[in-house]
């Protein structure tokens, strides 16, 4: 019922876009959610290199290949394999509203998400519990790798700040192989949050969450959910054919079923169910 009960916080829930498909294929059969390199996000501030400007003693005598070399190396080690899981959250103005007025502040509820992630409409998005999809994730991940949190909005950094700036790195004690590395390992983890858990705030409505791992190697990386799946949202688009489909993985999760429609460009939440209750006969099947 977690769907259309009064929300106690915005901070229990949280919901992942996708296409009908790759729920279909790949998320319901097997209870797992990908861990996506950076490379493959759509911002161009995590998806392409990051332009490092590395300040280095005076007697390296760089040429401008030398540095740009350094640069990419540090770019490459700061991002070292790290893989994104991205989510949205519910608004603060959600908090305690009834329907129909509180869909508006749902994070299942967004028409940017819907047409960007969702397929256009003809997607699903899935909502979580949020405490106990990081239990998940830490029971399978090594935890000091994994890190997870609300993104900021902010539009400072467009002029870099030389003492103070995550794209600026200092250097000019380096004197060996050991201190190089220390000195990216520690400029990584000062500048860990704006790094990988800030975006400009064009992308603010998103009210993204993430969590981010820096594995070992650079593919995609496949973990269960466990209990956390709470509800199926259906778009307006997908096909009734696939309800009974539906159902029975709301089942096998005990997880809510709903379709969200839309009737003069509002959200409205309609066949809400509760198959682990009324289709478990679906399980069989």
């Amino acid at each position: 019922m977690n769907l259309i009960n009064p929300l106690p916080s915005d901070a229990f829930y949280l919901y992942h876009y996708t296409s009908t498909e790759t729920a279909m294929k790949y998320i319901l059969p097997t209870g797992t959610l990908m861990f996506n390199p950076f490379s493959k996000v759509n911002d161009p501030r995590e998806c392409k290199q990051w332009d490092i400007s590395p300040f280095v003693p005076m007697d390296w005598k760089l040429d401008l290949e030398g540095y740009d070399t350094i640069a990419k190396q540090v770019s490459d080690i700061l991002k070292s394999n790290a893989k994104l899981l991205c989510f949205c959250r519910d608004k603060d103005e959600a908090r305690g509203k009834w329907q129909p007025r509180a869909l508006l502040d749902r994070g299942f509820a967004r028409p940017s998400m819907w047409h960007h992630y969702g397929n256009a409409y003809d997607g699903i998005c899935f909502m979580f519990d949020r405490r106990r999809l990081d239990s998940a994730f830490k029971k399978e991940l090594d935890s000091t790798r994994l890190i997870s949190g609300a993104v900021s909005y902010s539009d400072e950094g467009i002029v870099p700040n030389p003492g103070n700036d995550p794209f600026v790195i200092d250097m000019t004690r380096v004197r060996n192989m050991d201190d190089y590395i220390h000195s990216i390992v520690a400029h990584h983890a000062q500048w860990l949050s704006k790094l990988f858990l800030q975006k400009l705030t064009d992308w603010e409505k998103e009210c993204e969450y993430r969590w981010i791992y820096f594995d070992r190697n650079s593919g995609p990386l496949f973990v269960n959910f466990g209990s956390a799946l709470e509800a199926i949202v259906i778009g307006e688009r997908v096909s009734k054919t696939l309800s009974e489909d539906f159902y029975r993985f709301g089942a096998r999760y005990e997880a809510d079923v709903a379709n969200l429609n839309w009737r003069n460009g509002f959200p409205t939440l309609e066949f809400f169910t509760q198959p682990y209750v009324t289709h478990r006969h679906l399980l069989d099947k």
